[in-house]
């Protein structure tokens, strides 16, 4: 979750930049490269919320759909502290 969070502040950061720099003709090289980036992010992002809910599922011994719908709670509940923590983190706020 903690992999995730980081990816998906880095997916925030590269689409923002992103956004930003679209149209502005000498920003062109930068832009396509945050658009790279972004896409990279967003994949990893995926991936590891995905991963993280089958460990979860893996782990928890509960009836099959309750084992997922608590999985799915738990990794968007701690993907999402962890972002908030990581945010505060770089930012310099302890």
């Amino acid at each position: 979750m903690l992999v995730a969070a980081n990816s998906f502040l880095s997916y925030l950061w590269w689409t923002a930049c992103y956004s930003a720099w679209s149209g502005i003709p000498k920003m062109a090289e930068q832009w396509k490269a945050a658009g790279s980036h972004a896409s990279y992010n967003e994949g990893s992002f995926i991936f590891c919320d995905v991963v993280s809910v089958g460990l979860l599922c893996l782990a928890m011994r509960l009836r099959y759909g309750l084992r997922i719908l608590a999985s799915l709670i738990i990794t968007i509940a701690g993907t999402g502290l962890f972002a908030l923590a990581l945010s505060w983190f770089k930012q310099g706020i302890h």
